[in-house]
């Protein structure tokens, strides 16, 4: 069985972390912990006992409560194999940025350099077009290119 449990947001690989070292020697059924990159205030538990909160073990700092509902292992592969950074972006795309100084800004990608994970974008907001240089992670497709 799977559970997923709701975590404090940007706390999720603290409390999976200390849920860890938690169940570690205590018998609650827990087997595997999941604490997925790209969901925020949410891990995943597979147990094989159905999970009581009341349990000492899972009175962990930041560990909201159980999410009801069942969780699938079909709806974790993809956190298991996520798609790298990367895999949509193309020349020509528009992206927004979602780090660093210019964060929420929106760009056009002019230049993919795949060994090193960079992508050279031109801000589109800007008065004059300057080349920004930033990593793969660190931007969001919004529009593929037009053909």
């Amino acid at each position: 069985m799977f559970y997923a449990m709701r975590a404090a947001i940007g706390q999720e690989k603290n409390v999976a972390s200390l849920l860890a070292q938690s169940v570690k020697y205590e018998d609650t059924g827990i087997s595997a912990i999941l604490s997925p990159e790209g969901m925020q205030g949410y891990i995943f538990v597979e147990t094989s006992e159905v999970l009581d909160m009341r349990h000492p073990a899972l009175k962990v700092p930041n560990l909201r409560g159980l999410v009801e509902g069942d969780v699938t292992f079909e709806e974790l592969k993809k956190f298991l194999n996520p798609e790298p950074a990367m895999a949509n972006i193309e020349k020509g795309s528009i992206v927004v940025l979602t780090s660093g100084p210019f964060k929420d800004e929106k760009a056009k990608v002019v230049r993919i350099d795949e060994t090193k994970e960079d992508v050279v974008l031109e801000l589109i907001e800007a008065a004059v077009p300057i080349p920004v240089t930033v990593k793969g992670d660190q931007i969001r497709l919004i529009q593929k290119e037009a053909e």
